[in-house]
């Protein structure tokens, strides 16, 4: 059964919030005028996630925290790649020891800087899929594509 959008009366709303509106009578039947109504509208999409479907409201995870450890790992690389683009002499061998992780994950690490700047920015400030996590995406590195198309597509970015 598909009905039309949740509807609010301007006078009534104004009157509830004025706190001038008695409370007995907010579950009488609207005798608004057409143009008085205020309609309710969310634009939503839907989004495969594994095996089930989401209901995605738009603009909604504008107001979402930044994913942490996303944060952390992105950091990390820009700041490795910074190391080595001043300190020539450095090697992944060295940078690996001292941060003590393996020659291959720093390798993996160093792809992460050439996400396409809106990917980055999009995680920064928290508009990433629901599906991107950091473990995702240290598992995604390897193939991961020099194309920011290619990317978005991959990471799941619209």
């Amino acid at each position: 059964m598909v009905r039309g959008p949740p509807t609010l009366s301007r006078g009534r709303l104004t009157q509830l919030l004025a706190g001038s509106l008695d409370l007995k009578m907010q579950h009488q039947a609207p005798t608004s005028a057409p143009d008085d109504l205020l309609g309710l509208t969310v634009p939503v999409g839907l989004k495969r996630v594994g095996r089930e479907m989401r209901i995605l409201v738009e603009n909604a995870d504008d107001q979402t925290a930044a994913d942490p450890s996303l944060l952390r790992i992105i950091a990390r690389a820009h700041h490795i790649q910074a190391r080595l683009i001043h300190n020539t002499k450095l090697t992944m061998h060295e940078i690996a020891r001292e941060e003590q992780v393996s020659a291959a994950y720093i390798y993996s690490l160093l792809r992460l800087p050439w996400l396409a700047p809106d990917i980055t920015t999009a995680i920064v400030n928290g508009r990433k899929p629901p599906q991107l996590t950091a473990q995702t995406l240290m598992r995604l590195t390897p193939r991961l594509p020099t194309d920011w198309a290619e990317q978005r597509k991959l990471l799941g970015f619209r």
